[in-house]
């Protein structure tokens, strides 16, 4: 072997490519779709299919579903809409995309009832503000 260090310009164990395949960023792959004229699906866009599907026969969806043409958006919809165990999933979160979702309060720690602050004292010469008996939190 006729000095192998030579020819080789990293070390054993040294990768030859430290910083690996550049990957695409979302920028870059955006930047494709709309040059190939690809437009972003708004909100509204998305509001008026499912006001549009819900109004629409079964036997439509599945021939706009098979449609090559059909934007690959509205299919997954229509898809995930046939599925009967992923429906009511699928109607809540797109619900909740579209509209918000609902504030959802959880009392984890009283049973329902107020939680009161304690007063602690710290000791022989510190007293707490005569003001401050019990607050509520």
């Amino acid at each position: 072997m006729a000095n192998e260090e030579n020819l080789i310009p990293y070390k054993k164990g040294q990768s030859g490519n430290p910083n690996g395949r550049p990957k695409k960023s979302f920028a870059s792959i955006n930047a494709e779709l709309e040059a190939k004229g690809i437009t972003k699906l708004s909100k509204t866009d998305l509001l008026d299919a499912y006001a549009l599907i819900f109004n629409t026969s079964e036997a439509d969806l599945k021939i706009i579903a098979a449609d090559k043409e059909t934007p690959y958006a509205l299919k997954i919809i229509i898809l995930e809409m046939n599925v009967k165990k992923t429906r009511a999933k699928a109607i809540a979160d797109y619900r909740d995309y579209c509209f918000g979702r609902a504030m959802q309060n959880t009392d984890l720690t009283s049973g329902g009832e107020k939680l009161v602050q304690n007063i602690i004292s710290l000791g022989a010469g510190i007293k707490p503000k005569e003001d401050e008996e019990q607050n509520e939190v």
